[in-house]
């Protein structure tokens, strides 16, 4: 073999060792995946949230016979023994006339009476402007001038149980017409001296009088017919249910205690 021969032969091999190493798989070294940091968590204390208490919706707390009850109570009173009511109509309204020593805080409570009796009655008894010199009167009179009204005409009266002056009298004057026929008008005095709630009160009575509830209850105290009341002016859901059976269908003025009962409790 030539010298140029061997020369390349060994070129040949040098050069095959070189390219062997290069094109070797090259081992990866082997490391162990580093491992996420670790946190210790502390757990937290739990605060069980309170159970929200049941909505209570409102319930009626009587029974229908108990709302007739009460009705028969309130609808007849000391001079009533039979239904007296006003009957309105959409041109026949209940007017009312405060007279005498009269204040706006009284024109007030009067007005807004009126308003929440409408929303009451199933239909509109007092318009909109509830007080009128030609009403159904309503008289503050300072106390000697009440004593000194004709003892004949009064037909009911309340007194104080301490002072025993008069609170409230009902005054039913009759004349003789000429034809021979008796009127009889009725008017509502009240004391004078009556202040705040009880003055009210009083003023809220005499209305409830005109509309024809001169009755009272000895079984609810929470009632504004309650007959120790002296400073009740908010009605309570039975006295609402009370009033609007005024306006039962089969309920008329004239009727007695016994027809009212009979068409109540047979209905």
């Amino acid at each position: 073999m030539t010298p140029k021969m061997n020369l390349f032969l060994s070129f040949i091999g040098i050069f095959c060792i070189l390219t062997a190493g290069c094109l070797a798989p090259q081992a990866i070294p082997q490391t162990s995946p580093t491992p996420p940091p670790t946190t210790q968590s502390t757990p937290l204390p739990t605060t069980e949230l309170p159970t929200p208490s049941p909505v209570n919706t409102p319930s009626i707390q009587f029974t229908r016979d108990e709302v007739y009850e009460l009705f028969i109570d309130i609808a007849f009173g000391c001079d009533n023994t039979w239904v007296t009511m006003f009957s309105p109509s959409s041109e026949n309204h209940l007017f009312i006339s405060l007279e005498g020593e009269v204040n706006s805080s009284d024109i007030d409570f009067a007005t807004r009476f009126a308003e929440e009796f409408n929303r009451i009655a199933p239909i509109e008894v007092f318009s909109e402007e509830p007080l009128n010199s030609r009403g159904s009167p309503i008289i503050f009179y300072p106390e000697n001038s009440l004593n000194s009204l004709e003892k004949r005409f009064v037909t009911c009266q309340e007194t104080d149980p301490v002072t025993g002056e008069p609170l409230s009298i009902i005054y039913k004057t009759v004349t003789e017409l000429p034809n021979g026929d008796e009127e009889t008008r009725t008017k509502i005095y009240l004391n004078a001296n009556l202040a705040g709630v009880e003055r009210n009160h009083y003023l809220q009575k005499a209305m409830l009088y005109y509309l024809g509830f001169p009755g009272q209850t000895y079984n609810y105290p929470e009632s504004v017919f309650y007959y120790d009341s002296r400073s009740t002016v908010d009605f309570t859901q039975l006295d609402i249910e009370a009033m609007k059976t005024l306006y039962h269908p089969g309920i008329y003025p004239g009727m007695s205690v016994q027809e009212v009962r009979w068409l109540l409790f047979n209905d």
